[in-house]
C-alpha cells in the first residue's frame, strides 16, 4: 500500500510528538504570533500536529481550531488540551480544503512548517486567503531552499524513498514570495529569527 502523507504521519505520530522541543525562541514565536493575531482573534492552526502551538496560543487569542491530516496526531492534541483544561481550542483531522471551514471566518491562520509538506503550496495559500476575513493575518514558517544545507537536500529524498521521511518540497524565498502575492496577500515581514531552524517567518495579510 502506498505510504500516503496521512499514513506516514499516523505512523510516526507518537514519536514525532515526543520529539517536539520548545527551544529558547519558542516563547518569542508565541509573543509575535499573539501580537499579530490579537486577543479576540478566531484562529485556524493548519498542520497543528499534536497541538503544542495551538494550545499555547489558546490563552492569547479568542478561539483557535487546530487541523491536521493525521487522526493520531489530532487524538494526541485533544488529550493534551483536555489534560490542561484548555476549553477554547478545538481540533479536527482534516485539511484546509475541508468545505466545512467557513470562508472569511477566521481573523488569523497559522501554518508552522506546513507549506513545504503539501503537494500544492500555491493552492494552500489561495485557500488560506479565502478562509481569512478582510484584514486577516497569515503567519507561516517556511524552510527556504537556500537555507537548507546541500547534504540535507540529498538525504531527504533518499529517506522519503524508504518511507522514513515525508515528501518535502523546497522552494527558494523568491518563489514563496511570488506564491503569497499570487494568492492575494501583502507580505508585511519575512525574518529569520532562529537560523538553526532553517526557517523563515512570514507575516502576510489579506487586504482589508
Amino acid at each position: 500500500m502506498k505510504n500516503t502523507p496521512m499514513k506516514f504521519w499516523d505512523g510516526v505520530a507518537a514519536e514525532y510528538d515526543a520529539g517536539v522541543v520548545k527551544g529558547p525562541n519558542y516563547a518569542a514565536r508565541l509573543d509575535r504570533a499573539a501580537g499579530w493575531l490579537g486577543a479576540d482573534a478566531n484562529v485556524l492552526d493548519v498542520g497543528c500536529a499534536g497541538g503544542h502551538i495551538t494550545i499555547d496560543l489558546a490563552s492569547r487569542v479568542g478561539r483557535i481550531h487546530g487541523i491536521d491530516l493525521s487522526p493520531k496526531l489530532i487524538a494526541i492534541a485533544e488529550r493534551r488540551a483536555a489534560s490542561q483544561g484548555v476549553e477554547n481550542a478545538t481540533f479536527a483531522a482534516t485539511t484546509a480544503d475541508d468545505p466545512g471551514l467557513v470562508e472569511g471566518g477566521y481573523d488569523g491562520i497559522t501554518a508552522y512548517s506546513v507549506l513545504h509538506l503539501v503537494d500544492d503550496a500555491a493552492a494552500t495559500l489561495k485557500r488560506s486567503h479565502a478562509l481569512l476575513r478582510p484584514g486577516g493575518a497569515l503567519i507561516a514558517e517556511v524552510p527556504c531552499r537556500e537555507d537548507i544545507p546541500w547534504y540535507f537536500r540529498l538525504i531527504i529524498p533518499a529517506m522519503t524513498l524508504i518511507g522514513k521521511a515525508p515528501v518535502v518540497w523546497l522552494y527558494p524565498q523568491a518563489e514563496y514570495e511570488a506564491m503569497f502575492r499570487a494568492a492575494g496577500f501583502t507580505i508585511e515581514e519575512i525574518e529569520v529569527y532562529n537560523p538553526k531552524s532553517h526557517s523563515r517567518s512570514v507575516l502576510a495579510r489579506k487586504a482589508g
